[in-house]
C-alpha cells in the first residue's frame, strides 16, 4: 500500500500511511472546532513571531532536506510551518471539513506534515520517492498542470500520478471532499522527530479521524 525509497530515507524523511475506509466527510462539529481554537491559542502563547517557528527542529530539518533537493524553503515552505504560522496570524486553523481539520490539528500538535487523498482517485501502492520530472501534476485549486522538477521528492501512485510534490503541494485530483469514502492519510516526519513520537503521531491521527469521521483504519509503515 505504501513505500518509502532508500533515497528519501537517506535524506532523513520518514512516513507512514493510514487507509481510512467508510469515513463520513462533512462539516466539522462545534465541539471539535473548540479543540482547534485551544490548539491555536497554544501557538499564540508559544511563539512571538514566525522566526521562532522556522527555528523549530522539526521545521529546520525540513529546510535542510529541501535545500538538499534544490528547493528554496522560502518559496515552498514545509506544511507544518505554514499551519503554525497560520495559527499564529489568524488565531485559528483553516476550516475545510471534519477530516482535513482533524489531521491539521494533529499536525500542529505533533509538528508532523500530514496530507490526505481520496483513495478512489489513486492507484495503490503509493511511494515516497525522488521525482523523475515525468510525473503528471496539477496543484490543488489550479486548472492547469505544473511542471515537475526532477530531483525533488514527492508521493507518486502506481499510475505515475503525483499526489503531493515535496511535503506541501497537494494535487487537485485526489483532494478529499464530502463524496470521499476511503481516504489515504500520510503522516510524514523527519529524523528531527523520534521514532516513538512519530508512531504516537500516527496513532493520534488514526484516533482523531476515526472519532470525527467514523470508519475503519489500516496503518502501513513506509520502510525501505
Amino acid at each position: 500500500m505504501f513505500h518509502v525509497t532508500s533515497a528519501c530515507y537517506e535524506l532523513g524523511l520518514r512516513a507512514a500511511a493510514i487507509l481510512h475506509r467508510d469515513v463520513i466527510v462533512g462539516p466539522t462539529t462545534g465541539e471539535f472546532r473548540t479543540e482547534v481554537q485551544r490548539a491555536a491559542a497554544q501557538i499564540e502563547a508559544r511563539f512571538q513571531g514566525r522566526a521562532e517557528i522556522r527555528q523549530l527542529p522539526e521545521v529546520a530539518q525540513l529546510y535542510g532536506i529541501l535545500r538538499q533537493v534544490g528547493v528554496k524553503p522560502r518559496r515552498h515552505p514545509p506544511s507544518n510551518q505554514k499551519l503554525l504560522e497560520y495559527g499564529l496570524k489568524h488565531g485559528t486553523l483553516p476550516a475545510i471539513n471534519n477530516l482535513v481539520d482533524a489531521y491539521n490539528l494533529v499536525s500542529v500538535l505533533t509538528r508532523c506534515s500530514l496530507g490526505a487523498h481520496d483513495a478512489a482517485t489513486i492507484s495503490l501502492p503509493v511511494e515516497l520517492r525522488i521525482l523523475s520530472g515525468e510525473e503528471s501534476f496539477r496543484p490543488l485549486g489550479s486548472p492547469l498542470p505544473q511542471a515537475v522538477v526532477a530531483g525533488e521528492f514527492g508521493y507518486v501512485d502506481s499510475d505515475q500520478q503525483l499526489l503531493c510534490r515535496l511535503d506541501s503541494l497537494q494535487a487537485d485530483f485526489s483532494k478529499v471532499t464530502e463524496s470521499s469514502r476511503d481516504v489515504l492519510v500520510i503522516v510524514e516526519a523527519t529524523t528531527a522527530i523520534s521514532e516513538e513520537a512519530h508512531r504516537a503521531a500516527v496513532e493520534l491521527t488514526r484516533e482523531t479521524i476515526q472519532a470525527e469521521c467514523g470508519g475503519t483504519a489500516e496503518v502501513t509503515w513506509g520502510s525501505m
